[in-house]
């Protein structure tokens, strides 16, 4: 990750070397990826650049983690003005996730990555956002009308709703001409989420009141 030197630079500065570095990211392979391109499209020394990073998979770490930060605080955004109703929040953060995905060609970059043999990338490319955003969700989100308010089952909701999101996104970056019939599936699909698939049957209707 970056060093101290790194996060003492000005924000324009950290932000040049950011959009330097997904663009070269973004642009080939892992392997093919060079320090001489990022530095130069940033305006910054050799030296200096390793001043801030070991090297490109220290740089690549700390753009995938910068990502998940910059996810986070959107999707916490969202919830908070939504007043902790997670499907609210949902909506409206499909609209910022396809606007950042297609802004950053977050897919391209990980389409780049994806056949990189190296565990250490691997792993941080599939830390789970469930655990990402942790205990922050939990706090923020209104458990009055879940059926399942717990810890668990509010981080499992999470996790049900970002799959389903994320799918939708990927639809729409190979597919943005079709993007208000996404949005349109989108919403089914979370009403599913949010109310069930399936008629409760008569019986189950009858446990279910002697349970609670």
């Amino acid at each position: 990750m970056p060093s101290q030197r790194f996060y003492r630079l000005s924000e324009e500065k950290q932000s040049l070397i950011w959009k330097a570095s997904m663009k070269e990211f973004t642009s080939v392979p892992y392997e093919k990826v060079s320090i001489n391109k990022i530095i130069r499209e940033a305006g910054i020394s050799r030296g200096s650049f390793y001043t801030y990073f070991e090297d490109k998979k220290d740089l690549l770490s700390f753009l995938l983690e910068d990502t998940k930060r910059k996810w986070k605080e959107t999707y916490l955004g969202c919830l908070r003005k939504a007043d902790g109703d997670v499907f609210s929040a949902m909506e409206e953060m499909l609209e910022s996730a396809v606007e950042f995905c297609r802004n950053n060609n977050i897919f391209r970059l990980h389409k780049n990555l994806i056949m990189y043999p190296d565990h250490m990338i691997i792993e941080c490319m599939e830390k789970d956002f469930e655990e990402e955003v942790g205990e922050d969700f939990v706090n923020l989100v209104d458990r009055s009308r879940l059926k399942d308010g717990s810890t668990g089952g509010v981080l499992l909701l999470l996790k049900m709703c970002v799959i389903c999101m994320i799918a939708c996104v990927a639809e729409y970056y190979k597919n943005p001409e079709k993007g208000e019939v996404i949005k349109a599936e989108y919403k089914k699909a979370l009403r599913v989420l949010c109310y069930g698939a399936y008629r409760v049957p008569q019986k189950d209707q009858v446990e279910e009141k002697a349970d609670e």
